[in-house]
This record gives C-alpha cells, sequence and structure tokens, in this order.
C-alpha cells in the first residue's frame, strides 16, 4: 500500500467513525422504533425462536408503549442478529437496555469499519492494480451518509456485497491469467468464495439478487476465459474439463449450497406472508397510507423517488430543504452518470491497450458489466418495492456503497489521460468540501440538544461527543484533501498482471 494510500484510509475511517458516533448520539435507544424491533429481533432469538408479523414485539423493558403492535423486522434473514446474539447476552441487555444496546452498536461499528477496509480490497481487484480509484473508494464508502448506523442489519449486507463483487472480480481477473485458468484460486480462497456465497442469502433478501449476479459474471469468466487465450473457446478436451470443474465448483455447487442453507427461512416468509419477501402490503396500506397500487411506469418517472434514494452522502433533513436536489445532483447523480460514461471508456481502453501477452478486455467488460446490472437490477427491485408501498428510503441503496464508489471514482480519475491532474483533483476536493458541507447543515437543521430534539436533556459528556464527532469528520475530509492535493495520480490504464 503506498503512502497516499494508508493517509486515505486513515481518512476514510475517521471520517466514518465520526459519522457513526454523531449518528448513535442524534439517535438514542429506543428512538427508532425500528432500532427497537431490530433489538427485540436478537432477544426473540435468545428466547429459541423467531419473531413473526403480528406477533409484535416481546423486548420491552423499559414499558414503553410502542407506536404498532407488529414485528415488521421478521422478514430478515437472521445472520445479523445471530452475531448480536452474545452482545445482547453478555452485556445483560435485558436487565440493562441502555448499556447493552451501545454495545450491540458497537459491534455494527466493527462492521462498518471492516467494509471501509474491505472496499479498498475489492476496489484493487475491480481496477486490477493500486491507482487513485483504489486509493479513493474507502473515502467515498465512509463518506456514505447511510451506512453509519445504530443496530440494523444494512451494514453487515453492504458488507457482504462489497465481498461478493471483490471475490467475484478476484476470480474473474485470475482466470484471465494463462498460467492459473487450471487453478483459479488457492484452496483459501475457494473455501473464502463458498463461505460468502453460502452465507449471503442470510444477510438480508436484497443481497440474493447480488449474489446471483456475482455467480453469473463467475460463470461467464469460465465459460469464455481459457487455455486458448483470445482465439476463443478451445475444443480441446483438457480445455473443456478446466471449464467444467470451473464452473463446479465456483458457480453451481456454492449456488446450490446457498439455496439449501437458507429456503428453510424463505418457505417459512411465504407460509407466513404468502409471498417469498415477508411483505404486508396490506397492512401498509391500511395503518401506514402507503400507496400499494402504484404502477411501475408511476414510480419509473416519479421524481422524489430518485430524489430520496439517491441521496446516498446527505441526511434526509438536508435532501428535504430547498436546495436538496442541489445536493442529490452534485453528490451523487452527476458523479454517477459520469462515472458509468467512463466506466465504459475504460473498458474500451483495456481491449486496445492490452498486449498479446496480457488479456485485460474480457476481465475488465466482465467487471464493468457486474457494476452496471448490480446498480441497474437494485433500481428496478427498489421500483418494485416501491410500487408495493415500500419506502423510498436511501438506506436500501447502501447496500450497493461499494458500486456507487468505484463508478464515482472511476469518474473523478479516470479522464486524466485527457484533463491535467490539477483539474481533476479539483474536482475530488470540492466533492469531499460538498460532502462535509452536507453534514454540518444536516447538525445545524437536526440538532440533538436543541429544545425538542431527541436529546434534549443530555449532559455535558454527550454534547461533547458530538462536537468532537463533527470536528473528526472535519479533520478526516481536511487530511483526505491534502493528501489528494499534494499527490500525483496514473490513470486507471491498463491492468497489471496480478
Amino acid at each position: 500500500m503506498s503512502r497516499a494510500g494508508a493517509l486515505l484510509l486513515i481518512a476514510a475511517l475517521l471520517v466514518y467513525s465520526a459519522g457513526d458516533l454523531w449518528q448513535n448520539i442524534a439517535w438514542p435507544p429506543f428512538f427508532s422504533f425500528d432500532e427497537t424491533l431490530e433489538i427485540d429481533y436478537v432477544y426473540q432469538l435468545t428466547q429459541g425462536h423467531l419473531p413473526t408479523f403480528f406477533g409484535g414485539a416481546e423486548f420491552n423493558p423499559l414499558n414503553l408503549t410502542y407506536p404498532y403492535d407488529v414485528q415488521w423486522r421478521y422478514q430478515h434473514p437472521p445472520l445479523f442478529y445471530a452475531l448480536e446474539v452474545p452482545v445482547f447476552l453478555l452485556f445483560d441487555t435485558l436487565h440493562h437496555p441502555i448499556r447493552g444496546i451501545w454495545a450491540m452498536r458497537i459491534l455494527v461499528w466493527v462492521m462498518g469499519v471492516l467494509l471501509i477496509v474491505a472496499s479498498r480490497w475489492t476496489a484493487k481487484w475491480v481496477i486490477g492494480h493500486e491507482n487513485m480509484v483504489v486509493c479513493l473508494v474507502p473515502v467515498i464508502v465512509a463518506a456514505n451518509r447511510c451506512l453509519p448506523s445504530v443496530v440494523f442489519n444494512y451494514t453487515l449486507a453492504s458488507l457482504w456485497v462489497t465481498l461478493l463483487i471483490g471475490m467475484s472480480a478476484k476470480l474473474v481477473r485470475t482466470m484471465s491469467l494463462p498460467e492459473r485458468q487450471s487453478q483459479p484460486g488457492t484452496l483459501r480462497t475457494i473455501v473464502a468464495w463458498w463461505l460468502i456465497v453460502i452465507l449471503a442469502p442470510l444477510t438480508r433478501l436484497s443481497t440474493v439478487p447480488i449474489m446471483g449476479l456475482c455467480l453469473l459474471i463467475v460463470f461467464l469468466a469460465a465459460c469464455w476465459m481459457g487455455h486458448a487465450g483470445r482465439t476463443g473457446l478451445s475444443g480441446r478436451t483438457g480445455n473443456i474439463s478446466v471449464r467444467i470443474r470451473n464452473i463446479l465448483v465456483l458457480c453451481l455447487l456454492p449456488g446450490l449450497a446457498a439455496v439449501l442453507s437458507s429456503a428453510w427461512f424463505y418457505l417459512r416468509l411465504h407460509a407466513l406472508s404468502g409471498n417469498f419477501t415477508g411483505s404486508q402490503p396490506e397492512w401498509s396500506r391500511t395503518h401506514l397510507q402507503r400507496d400499494t397500487h402504484k404502477s411501475f411506469i408511476a414510480s419509473l418517472l416519479d421524481p422524489h423517488f430518485y430524489k430520496s434514494t439517491m441521496s446516498q452522502y446527505q441526511n434526509s433533513a438536508v435532501t428535504n430543504t430547498g436546495y436538496g436536489w442541489a445536493f442529490v445532483l452534485l453528490l451523487t447523480i452527476i458523479p454517477m452518470l459520469i462515472g458509468f460514461i467512463v466506466l465504459i471508456v475504460w473498458v474500451i481502453r483495456q481491449w486496445r491497450e492490452q498486449r498479446p501477452t496480457d488479456d485485460t478486455g474480457r476481465p475488465a467488460t466482465l467487471i464493468a458489466l457486474m457494476l452496471i446490472l448490480a446498480f441497474g437490477g437494485t433500481v428496478f427491485q427498489q421500483l418494485l418495492f416501491y410500487m408495493q408501498g415500500g419506502s423510498d428510503n436511501a438506506v436500501y441503496f447502501s447496500l450497493i456503497s461499494i458500486v456507487f464508489a468505484i463508478v464515482i471514482a472511476v469518474g473523478f480519475t479516470e479522464p486524466a489521460f485527457l484533463l491535467p491532474h490539477w483539474m481533476m483533483n479539483s474536482v475530488i476536493v470540492i466533492w469531499l468540501a460538498l460532502k462535509l458541507a452536507a453534514l454540518l447543515l444536516e447538525a445545524k437543521l437536526k440538532w440533538p440538544f436543541a429544545v425538542g430534539g431527541a436529546m434534549e436533556h443530555a449532559g455535558t459528556v454527550m454534547q461533547a461527543g458530538a462536537w468532537s464527532a463533527l470536528a473528526v469528520s472535519v479533520i478526516g475530509v481536511l487530511l483526505a484533501v491534502i493528501t489528494v492535493c499534494l499527490c500525483s495520480w496514473p490513470s486507471t490504464g491498463r491492468s497489471e498482471s496480478e
């Protein structure tokens, strides 16, 4: 890892940790009913059973009056909650709920730290070598406002998608190397791939399509790449047998194992709700006044859907102001549009610049296709959810935070072969400044210690924590800005052999 890469990783960890501290102070325990239901899920696991929708919440140590008598988090798979069970028990959350909830939140923070570190590893396999994209990705992931979290399963799901995409890119690039096609991974790599695939359906339902996409990309790589090099598919028996083995070991068998590991849960959801997602649209229509009869076209053309879901780098309080669209466009939509265009240009350059002894075009094509389909598929999936009365919450897109980060980073840096570096660095600095401005504006709009705020009666320790979180955010962004300004960066260019 280069010095600049290390400094940007440190900056990313500072930005994420500060944002997480701010979020946890702004949302005290029992402030969010969603978080209360997440903790209730963990509690019900300690009682030896999974929750049900109409069974309601059983965890209420403070004898509070909950707004609803249902458990709508029951539809989520149990992996995240099983990981939280030891923390729940160790800190005696039933009898000391505040202490226990803060301990459970710390575990979520650890998952976020792992996500930041994993995002750099994934970006390196996606791009193929160390460069500015790889160094920037952790910072952009950390800047995602949806990731700092209380006790929610989104962080684990986002980590899992990052690992799925990273492992898929690694397998694709490894299979493109002639000397490694007969053995595309060590035993450790294959075991890690199997574990990631098998456990993916147990994180969140929305992880399942990403898992299927990654298996498809690896399948295409196994079919498209072989000992025949650029001449295409070979008719040699040895080459065909290698392809068949790779398809079995890397695609079919882990995919089948993933189905076997999780089918019981989704069959249970179907038995309880009549569908495999566990959704309750009629209840949502009656009790939450959700429109459950929107058409797909109406949802597709609804600008509010995009304004809300694409608010990845600022809080909804900022999005709902008169200049919310400006933040959405400048922080997410425009960088993503530019990034996807530049990503396609990058693939074309990989084909044009590859050497006779290399095969960089095909892996770049498959990896870019994976990123594009991951984003497009998530938009389609959330549109279907929105049609049925689901929320257009930006947090649902945090699942693919790694896709946002890589595409935006490519858009920021790849044009460096056409534009001067100072201009590209200026774009990055402006983006980081806008991100910081969005956080500071959020603090002004939703200061938790103001009259009527969630922490109105909190003491000086919590107030000091909030101010410290904002200060560390500023320090993290400044560290990233200084590092970007003082370093010269190569273009993404041609992938180096691994």
